[in-house]
């Protein structure tokens, strides 16, 4: 099993790339992994340009950033665990264009191809506020899923998050089971 972890978080080493560290240690040697940090990548939100809705297109996208070499990292990958802190009840801006732009690998009104499908997605999530705060962001990833037709794993939030709390084991039990369901 091949897994690509999409890390949006703009601190290399905060609450979310800690969260990132201990899903890794939990999914061991159960898959292969590979963790991008895209905070600091070129990637644009999508134009609305309608070429990748007309055309299949070979570089998926007319938009020639950092995005054109994440599609086949995307496409070779079983599972993508997407990892990001929640800012003002959403997801980072990098996470978001990240999504925005995968709109191009289905022709969505016929779906006459569609190489998300079946596809499994999961979320790492961390904030500095209760769990609740994250559903606009969570629920928004779950009906992107459904649409395009994604297996959906879930998410796990990490309320108040503290890394030296994430560190030490005290979700280690909640990660567990998290990345049983991602990779089960």
């Amino acid at each position: 099993m091949k897994m690509l972890i999409v890390n949006g978080s703009p601190r290399a080493d905060g609450n979310t790339s800690e969260l990132v560290k201990q899903f890794l240690k939990n999914v061991g040697n159960k898959a292969k992994t590979e963790e991008l940090h895209i905070y600091g990548m070129d990637i644009k939100g999508c134009k609305n340009c309608g070429a990748c809705q007309r055309a299949v297109l070979k570089t998926h996208c007319t938009i020639n950033d950092d995005m054109s070499a994440l599609y086949e990292k995307f496409l070779s990958s079983d599972v993508v665990v997407l990892a990001s802190p929640i800012y003002m009840w959403q997801f980072t801006p990098c996470t978001l264009a990240f999504l925005n732009r995968l709109h191009s690998m289905c022709h969505s009104s016929d779906f006459s191809y569609n190489d998300m499908e079946m596809k499994r997605m999961a979320m790492l999530i961390t904030l500095g506020d209760e769990e609740e705060i994250a559903d606009y962001a969570a629920n928004g990833l779950r009906d992107f899923c459904d649409y395009f037709k994604i297996d959906y794993r879930g998410d796990i939030r990490i309320p108040f998050a503290d890394k030296e709390k994430i560190s030490s084991g005290e979700y280690n039990e909640k990660v567990k089971e998290f990345v049983a369901k991602v990779i089960g």
